[in-house]
């Protein structure tokens, strides 16, 4: 069996390499830099220079059709995540790059399964539940990677008439369960990275007002935890020709006053956060903080996870729990 990966030099995508190089006789990573070794110790993992932005992906024409011909597989997992991004630079990658794959896919011989890694930004968070199956009706985005992620899982979601398409939304990938790795602040890091900064000050204020709702869910997933299921998923693959689509969020995922509660906890702080509505003062003091603006909607989603399938078909998620690899998130004993 071989598969190729886009993405495979990201984050979560050297995590996906490691995991299913036990699973695939070939793994073709697909990278700009032809010069990256990060996973050179692999035998059975090869680089192909390519770019999604471009109509044709792959450089090389014989190693295009020797894709083409052979391969089994094709993981999508190639995107521009940052919530800052502007808007030609995620439409380019997230858009554009995701219409080429498509491209390129349909024209595989031997294909058993397309997967592509969508995220659960795509889902309404004025609704209070996002389905598997469901991809809601939305206008308004408050940033340009969710938008443009929405855009692209529309045009997969298209492709169900071309057999077996698997749709992976994981929640927000935090680091290393075990190790705590992470590549960049994002998610909750950027609380803990202000709480770094700023933990002496508050062990002298008894009280903040901050721009949350307190029972807004945080569908937290370690990095490790996501590439093994997903891995799981693509060994156990049956090739059915129809459109699946998956929530990768851990189980027992905290409010954003839970959240809270535990990073205090974690630094030795006892201030209180009153929540207030979002307004420009409020917004002012998260800037002071170094926390993005873009991240203010999402600690006011009113959106839970559908997991049926995902359970169904995947019961080693449920052992992915908050509690136990929250104290490696705080690097702190909780």
């Amino acid at each position: 069996m071989k598969i190729l990966i886009t993405g495979a030099t990201g984050f979560l995508g050297q995590y996906l390499v490691r995991e299913l190089s036990s699973k695939f006789e070939s793994i073709y990573i697909l990278s700009r830099n032809s010069s990256f070794q990060g996973l050179s110790d692999l035998a059975n993992v090869q680089l192909v220079k390519g770019d999604i932005t471009q109509l044709e992906i792959i450089e090389d024409q014989k190693m295009r059709d020797q894709l083409l011909a052979e391969c089994d597989f094709v993981l999508h997992a190639a995107a521009l995540y940052d919530l800052k991004a502007c808007h030609s630079d995620c439409y380019l990658q997230n858009v554009v790059g995701t219409q080429n794959t498509i491209h390129f896919v349909k024209k595989m011989k031997k294909l058993k399964a397309f997967y592509y890694i969508s995220t659960i930004a795509v889902g309404d968070d004025q609704s209070f539940f996002l389905e598997e199956d469901h991809l809601p009706l939305r206008k308004h985005f408050d940033d340009f990677y969710s938008e443009t992620k929405y855009l692209a899982e529309i045009m997969v979601r298209e492709l169900h008439s071309m057999g077996a398409v698997r749709i992976i939304r994981p929640g927000i990938i935090i680091g290393d369960s075990l190790t705590g790795k992470m590549d960049k602040t994002d998610g909750p890091y950027y609380f803990i990275h202000a709480m770094e900064k700023y933990s002496t000050l508050l062990k002298s204020i008894p009280f903040i007002p901050l721009s949350f709702n307190p029972r807004t869910k945080i569908p937290l997933i370690p990095v490790d935890h996501c590439a093994r299921y997903i891995s799981l998923l693509i060994s156990r693959d049956t090739g059915a020709p129809e459109l699946k689509t998956y929530h990768l969020v851990s189980n027992e995922i905290p409010t954003v006053k839970e959240f809270l509660i535990d990073l205090n906890k974690a630094f030795g702080v006892k201030t209180l956060y009153f929540p207030v509505l979002r307004n420009p003062i409020h917004d002012s003091l998260l800037k002071l903080l170094g926390i993005p603006r873009e991240l203010v909607p999402f600690m006011f989603s009113k959106l839970s996870y559908d997991k049926t399938r995902t359970i169904e078909e995947l019961p080693e998620i449920q052992e992915s729990t908050y509690s136990t690899f929250k104290s490696i998130l705080f690097g702190k004993t909780l």
